[in-house]
Formats: structure tokens, sequence, C-alpha cells
């Protein structure tokens, strides 16, 4: 299993500007690099000034030569705001900058501020979503190609410029949680990634996943990931002092569940969304205890937070877990003192316990082609 971390929060830190909390996020990618962890993932969202986040791609670049050994991902690159060619040229400097760390998450989209904004109906995300990462694939190879699609055209008459380091590609991740999706991604044998899911749909969803692969004969690895909200305190007394601060940032951050509810109650999540469309209402109507009780947040002392990641990585068979470790308007500093208990006493226990292996040999690639 992988150890990574999102890169993601609802609002920037209280009192930061924007350059500042840039800044202090890059020095967050430096820390992550410099503590163990795997991978460090980026979303996408635009128009949102509370998750100020246009470019993944450029924080991916400017934190290239800053580590050493930490792989990279988008988590998103939303296909349907891009142009095929255009992504797959980024992707592809990424990867020569990062010397081959960079790994290409993808998803459709799913907020209805971003689709008016870029002029695009959500109820063609799913296929402008598959015919752009059929293209970029194709894109990425050395030969030329002529493409006439329902939405794209393209013409490349030359080789890839800049050549990719990874071959034949950068490893690709998606996000999958509706039947369809589930199937799409099992059939290309993809790694997918369940958002704030709880076990009991994510056990479901991995089923669907792996009877697909079964029907098409391929040979079944570790490919699902998960997010989760996680604060690792020193001790009981700490974590009793904390609570509430830690419940302020939780509870601001689950309120983005009531954003997508909202868009739902107007209608204005179309039918192609209907997994998330149901999911968001209940995440949503979770109190504090129950989101802790569930398991969606991991919230405790490093003998707690412990047993939670050895018990999500047995029944999910995961191949990554990837944690939120700076939520709501928490601050930089608040949560480096987290990423550093999880990284010198959460980590060495699940290796230990088998679940990770040791440094050298955990950080050498991501997951297996």
């Amino acid at each position: 299993m992988k150890i990574g971390l999102w890169g993601t929060t609802t609002q920037p830190p209280e009192g930061m500007t924007p350059t500042q909390s840039y800044h202090a996020q890059l020095d967050e990618m430096v820390l992550a690099d410099q503590l163990g962890f795997d991978h460090y993932w980026m979303f996408e969202h635009h128009v949102s000034p509370n998750s100020p986040m246009p470019s993944p791609n450029l924080m991916i670049a400017a934190a290239a030569r800053l580590t050493r050994r930490i792989r990279f991902g988008t988590f998103m690159n939303i296909l349907p705001y891009h142009h095929p060619v255009r992504l797959a040229g980024e992707m592809a400097m990424l990867d020569v900058l990062t010397d081959g760390r960079v790994d290409f998450g993808i998803g459709r989209g799913i907020k209805p501020l971003e689709f008016r904004a870029f002029g695009q109906d959500p109820k063609d995300s799913r296929e402008v979503f598959q015919e752009g990462l059929d293209t970029i694939v194709r894109i990425w190879s050395d030969e030329p190609m002529d493409f006439q699609g329902r939405y794209f055209t393209i013409r490349k008459d030359t080789p890839l410029a800049p050549p990719l380091v990874q071959r034949p590609h950068p490893p690709i991740y998606a996000s999958a949680q509706s039947a369809e999706s589930l199937r799409w991604a099992a059939e290309r044998d993809y790694p997918f990634g369940q958002i704030d899911a709880t076990v009991e749909e994510s056990e479901n969803d991995l089923r669907v996943y792996r009877e697909v692969q079964r029907e098409c004969g391929i040979p079944q690895r570790k490919r699902m990931y998960v997010t989760r909200e996680a604060f690792v305190c020193e001790d009981e007394r700490e974590a009793a002092e904390l609570r509430e601060q830690v419940k302020t940032f939780l509870v601001n951050h689950w309120q983005v569940f009531g954003r997508y509810t909202q868009f739902t109650q107007a209608g204005e999540m179309p039918d192609s969304y209907d997994a998330f469309r149901k999911r968001a209402p209940r995440l949503y109507a979770m109190s504090y205890e129950e989101i802790l009780e569930e398991g969606l947040a991991l919230i405790g002392t490093p003998d707690t937070i412990h047993a939670q990641v050895v018990e999500l990585a047995e029944r999910l068979d995961l191949s990554m877990l990837v944690l939120h470790m700076r939520f709501g308007a928490m601050n930089y500093d608040f949560a480096a003192k987290s990423m550093r208990l999880f990284a010198e006493a959460v980590i060495p226990r699940l290796v230990r316990a088998g679940l990770l292996t040791a440094e050298e040999t955990r950080t050498s690639g991501s997951l297996p082609a």
C-alpha cells in the first residue's frame, strides 16, 4: 500500500494572501517529500474562491525542483475543461520536469458553476471525458495521428515533444463511484478512487470492479484508493484539548457536501451524476460523531490512527490511502505537526505490520502498471 496526501482545502487559511497560501503549500509539498509520504495529489477547481486551484499542473511544476523522491498526481485534471493536445503536452512536460514522478489522475467534473463558466453541458461530460482520454493516450504515442471525433478534431504529424520519461505513459488514475464508471475503469485496469465514501460503499464498489475484471480475464491486483480526512494528536490529553478545534475544521470542510446537496435540490446535477447525487445528501446529514464512527475521518492518537488504517487497508485491499490532512480553514503549521506525527509514529508501525514496504522500496514508483 502507498500513503498519499491530498493537497486540497475548502478555503485558504484565514489571514493569508493567495501568494502566501500557494508558497505555504509548496513548503507542505517539500515537507511531505522529506517525511516519506509516497504521493502528493493536487485537485483542480475553477471560479471558486473557496478552492482557488485552476491549475494543479502549475503547482506540480513549481514543486518539481524543490523535491527529491515524492510522486505528484493530479486529482484530478478535469478532462472536459481541457483540449487533449494541450493537456497531453502539459503532462509530458511535467513528466520531464519531475523526471518521471508524475501520475495522471482524471475526472469528468462535477460542479455546475464550473460547467457554466466553460460554456459546457454536464450531460455531455462522460462522452467528452472518454473521447478526451482516448485521444490523450494516442497523442502520447510517437506515431502521427489524424482524428475526427464528436468533440475533438486533431492532426498530429510529428512525434510528441517533449518525449515522455515514463513509458508507455504516466500512470492513469480514475475517480469511479457509479456502476458505469466502475465498469469503464475496470475494463481498462485503471486504479480507481473513492472520495469520502463509507467502507460499506467502497466494499460494494470493489466487488463490482473485480467482477468486471473477472469477466474480462484481467489479473486482479490492488487497484482501489480512498480519501480520508486525518489529524494525529500526540496523546489522549492533546486529543481532548484539540477536539473542538479539529471538529470546527472538519465541520467547516464537510460543508462541501452541503453545496452539492443544494445543486442536487436545484436540479443542476443530471442523471449521469446519480451516484454522487445520492451520496452527497447522506454525507451532509452526518453529525461529527457519525463521521468518526463511519471511519470517514481518522482523528486521534497514533494508536487510534494506526488501528483505523489497518482496518481500512485490510477490508478494502487498498493500493493507496490518500490523506486529507489540512482541511477546512486549518492553517499550515497546525497540519504540519499532524503530518510529522503520522510520518514518525504511524508509518513505521504500518511498515512493521507488513502493510507498507520500507521507504526505499515504497517510494520507488507508483502502482503496478
